[in-house]
């Protein structure tokens, strides 16, 4: 698949703990200085903006070529919105969106 790198990525830091998932969780992650969000391209455009305007320089904001299908094969479970609250990871996260994890 060609999300396994970031998918893996999104599951490590999963495992330790600095991925917040969905709207609500991602919100308050951000609030409380989430270094990144990362939106599946297929959310609605009601909660695409919605994210936008919280994540607003606050955080980066990552919209890659991945659909909450994409998600649900890796995770077992839909969702379109996760925080990542740890900045080492949100940067494997941008490497791995960028193609540049080996």
């Amino acid at each position: 698949m060609k999300n396994d790198r970031l998918l893996s990525a999104m599951s490590m830091a999963r495992g330790a703990g600095k991925l917040r998932i969905g709207f609500e969780a991602s919100k308050e992650a951000v609030s409380n200085g989430a270094a990144a969000v990362i939106l599946a391209s297929d959310v609605s455009e009601r909660t695409a903006r919605e994210v936008e305007g919280f994540c607003d320089g606050r955080c980066e904001l990552y919209r890659p070529d991945i659909t909450q299908d994409d998600i649900c094969s890796k995770f077992g479970w839909r969702f379109g919105v996760a925080a990542i609250t740890d900045y080492n990871f949100a940067e494997l996260i941008k490497k791995a969106i960028q193609g540049r994890i080996k």
